[in-house]
């Protein structure tokens, strides 16, 4: 079996409670998982995969990819050199926008703010289809208990990850982290200028793509090619991934919240 797996935050016990909770994997558990992936599977780098699909070449027995998506700062400070410790290679798809701004992602926001469950599942189905603008709007009815401190990268940090971390390649997630499903008319400026920022700012050219919510439709999956990108990753219908496998809409896997989960994933129990 080969997977993708994808991981957000991996933030300390300190700020669990400012991040959205699917959002967020604790360390303990991030490190044990690391080290299963290490002694059990063959950890590869996302673009290896790519080039076994390309290739129409099978990958190896309990081959996985991990992955990060949104840009959270604790992929530097605490991942980051787990990974390193067990010497595995990541993928971090950065929302560049998010970065340029050093912006809380709008989940984490709503998540620190003090409402009623129902009003917030009401404002969570709002946002996630929202504009930029919208989303601007709608959250500036609120005010947060308190301040939140810097959750996001901003771009000095990025290139320190990609200098200091050469295992963690940087692929893109859109400038903002639209719905492209219900924004087809901005894909492209999405798309094109997440990969523009990814060249000005880090200097390297962006390969894979991480489609928002993991949702995509022919006219999302167009636009990444169009734009030059060499892989992506969505939802698919099989998370299983072999030759036949489209590399425009690759799945992952969410990363498991137990130890038992995460082997059953990746011996074949699941």
């Amino acid at each position: 079996m080969t997977i993708i797996l994808m991981y957000h935050s991996v933030a300390n016990d300190d700020q669990a409670k400012l991040i959205e909770p699917r959002n967020r994997i604790a360390p303990r558990l991030f490190e044990r998982q690391m080290a299963f992936l290490r002694e059990s599977c063959r950890v590869v780098p996302l673009s290896r995969l790519v080039e076994d699909l390309v290739a129409g070449r099978s990958p190896a027995a309990r081959t996985v990819c991990i992955t990060f998506d949104d840009g959270y700062l604790d992929n530097l400070t605490v991942a980051a050199p787990i990974l390193e410790k067990y010497e595995l290679p990541a993928t971090l798809f950065l929302a560049t926008g998010y970065v340029e701004r050093a912006e809380t992602q709008w989940s984490d926001r709503l998540h620190q703010l003090s409402l009623p469950p129902p009003q917030h599942r009401r404002l969570h189905a709002r946002l996630v289809q929202a504009s930029r603008d919208e989303r601007i709007r709608l959250l500036a009815q609120f005010q947060a208990a308190e301040k939140s401190p810097r959750l996001t990268l901003e771009w000095d940090e990025a290139r320190r990850l990609v200098r200091r971390y050469p295992l963690f390649e940087v692929g893109g997630h859109t400038r903002d982290h639209l719905d492209l499903t219900r924004h087809p008319g901005e894909a492209r400026a999405q798309i094109d200028g997440c990969a523009e920022d990814l060249r000005r700012e880090l200097g390297v050219e962006p390969r894979h793509f991480s489609y928002p919510y993991q949702r995509w439709c022919a006219q999302t999956r167009a636009a990444v090619m169009a734009g030059g990108w060499t892989s992506a990753v969505g939802l698919g219908r099989r998370l299983r991934i072999g030759p036949a496998t489209d590399r425009y809409a690759m799945p992952r896997v969410e990363a498991p919240r137990s130890m038992m989960q995460l082997r059953f994933k990746m011996l074949g129990f699941s």
